[in-house]
């Protein structure tokens, strides 16, 4: 049950840029001296998710959204007069934003003019989609290492041998396993390395989450089957931007380390690593108040060796042993992730700074776009806390509500019957037909995926869905749910998507869950219907304070029709 409070806040954003400067000077509605323009109706409307979409058809759909966005208004309008801007988690709120999402935006704006989607660029990707690359690899700490194992592999020297000596992976005892990936799942710098080397290659260091991957290429797979080009064009621009934007990301990440001179302490970190406790389970985080501070044990002498240097300053193993002690749980570096995962908890501490200092130099803040968005999230956090305090925490939901809701509303909690498919995604009829074939003699899915799906997330999924209910995947409910047995496999069927081949997995059926399982969701549901309708209540009453116009014969100019019909997976 989806919040009419998540409904107003989630606008928020929606309302920052608008495409049109014409439409710019032409309002739909104005509440007290806040303007809605056209422009900025148009956009919220193609851009929000279907679900947030109110009900009508035609021009009432339209007004009853516009109803929405001055609803939000109203709220922000309220949450100022109320003085929530002076809130302390307010202004905490905002200043991490400040830190962290105001510094992603920066950087994302630096590269903005330098991402040129070329008719090249995206032949290149295109020819290389799909391709599968069998290797073996060792994990290293250091750089320096890295360096040393490729030296001795390009020399002739055993790659088993080699793995087993100096590999920190888990599997370095077997001399390195072999994997199969596809080209489109890694950082450009990996991606760019990997895929341009012969069978047999060997690439220089990469630089991980882990540490550093030195790996050999075993074998290299082309594509079977992939949609005509234009046919993916579109998909293939959106890929290749997202992969272009970060690498210059990257690209711009590393000047500024390298404009700060950061240099890293390897032995140092390695200090730090062998203090690090055993890895307990994410599912079984500690209590605070378990804890006995400082968590990691050094020698004296030990405590004042550096980390990380960068400008001129340092961070050292007291330094980063006191931020360890007040981070949470999940935010520690852990021992699986070794030399690697300290030095990137210990980066997000540098970039924080470096970027936050060329920000205050490029006075990127004083831009219009960048104000317009502080606001609208300063707005966002207020409207956020005026809600909690004025409706959430004043509503009460007793346990004689929650049972005779459930009673009234069993169909609501109902669990409807799930299967879970192989699918094969192909790009044309006869190589549909083959995946068949091979499925029909006992291939395993994953293994037809790999030779077959176009569908990279299907290929991950070694060709398996998670468990869908009806409507999960509209296209293929009517030959899915058809199927009687598992173990069947359909003919090969046309989608919007390509000719799919489907196997049943696995079937679930439908139930009907006791309200002790559901207990919470149906208290949380009854506590949105009540929050619901009190915000309505407010926000009647607060309309009766404000100046509030809808320019009718404005929003009739609205045009709307490309927004995207596709629902949310």
């Amino acid at each position: 049950m989806r919040s009419r409070k998540v409904w107003l806040i989630g606008f928020a954003a929606l309302l920052l840029f608008s495409c049109s400067k014409s439409k710019d000077k032409i309002p739909v509605a104005k509440v007290s001296d806040r303007v809605i323009t056209l422009a900025k109706f148009e956009d919220a409307y193609l851009k929000v998710d279907p679900r947030f979409l109110p009900e009508g058809e035609g021009f009432e759909k339209l007004r009853n959204f516009l109803d929405v966005l001055v609803e939000k208004e109203i709220m922000a309008i309220k949450a100022d007069e109320l003085g929530y801007d002076k809130d302390k988690g307010v202004q905490t709120s905002l200043e991490h934003f400040k830190r962290l999402g105001l510094q992603a935006a920066y950087l994302k704006f630096r590269v903005a003019d330098k991402v040129s989607i070329t008719e090249k660029l995206l032949r290149d990707y295109y020819d290389r989609l799909g391709t599968m690359i069998s290797m073996k690899q060792i994990l290293v700490d250091t750089k320096e290492e890295g360096e040393h194992v490729r030296k001795l592999l390009v020399e002739g020297s055993d790659f088993e041998s080699v793995c087993k000596q100096y590999s920190k992976g888990p599997d370095a005892e077997d001399g390195g396993k072999i994997m199969t990936a596809s080209f489109g799942n890694f950082p450009p710098h990996m991606q760019d390395e990997l895929f341009s080397q012969p069978v047999g290659g060997i690439t220089k260091p990469l630089e991980s989450p882990y540490g550093y991957f030195v790996i050999k290429v075993v074998k290299i797979d082309k594509a079977k089957a992939r949609k005509p080009f234009e046919k993916m064009k579109k998909d293939l621009e959106d890929m290749v931007r997202a992969l272009e934007e970060k690498r210059f990301m990257d690209q711009r990440s590393e000047e500024i380390r390298q404009r700060a001179g950061v240099e890293w302490y390897p032995e140092n970190i390695r200090i730090f690593f062998e203090a690090l406790p055993p890895d307990r389970p994410l599912t079984n985080p500690p209590r605070r108040d378990e804890e006995v501070y400082p968590l990691l044990k050094f020698d004296e002498v030990d405590l004042d060796k550096v980390l990380v240097s960068y400008k001129d300053k340092v961070i050292t193993i007291r330094d980063y042993s006191d931020v360890y002690d007040r981070k949470n749980f999940f935010e520690r570096p852990r021992r699986a992730n070794r030399l690697a995962g300290i030095k990137g908890r210990i980066m997000e501490i540098v970039m924080n700074e470096l970027v936050a200092d060329e920000m205050r130099r490029s006075k990127i803040e004083e831009q219009p776009e960048l104000q317009d968005l502080l606001r609208i999230k300063k707005e966002e956090l207020m409207v956020t806390r005026m809600y909690d305090e004025l409706i959430l925490k004043k509503v009460i939901v007793t346990n004689n509500e929650v049972n005779n809701y459930y009673k009234d509303n069993l169909e609501l909690y109902k669990m409807p019957e799930q299967r879970r498919f192989g699918v094969i995604l192909t790009g044309d009829e006869t190589t549909a037909k083959e995946a068949y074939s091979k499925l029909k003699e006992g291939m395993q899915v994953g293994q037809v995926a790999l030779l077959y799906s176009i569908d990279e997330q299907t290929r991950r999924m070694r060709g398996e869905t998670d468990l869908l209910a009806r409507g999960g995947q509209p296209e293929i409910d009517d030959v899915g749910f058809g199927m009687a047995k598992v173990g069947d496999i359909s003919e090969p069927f046309e989608t919007s998507r390509g000719w799919v081949v489907l196997k049943l997995v696995e079937m679930v059926p439908g139930r009907t869950r006791p309200l002790e399982e559901v207990r919470d969701a149906v208290e949380s549901d009854i506590r949105t219907l009540k929050s619901d309708s009190r915000l309505k209540e407010l926000i009647s009453e607060w309309k009766e304070d404000l100046s509030i116009e809808i320019y009718e014969g404005n929003l009739r100019k609205a045009e709307v029709h490309g927004r995207k019909t596709k629902e949310p997976s």
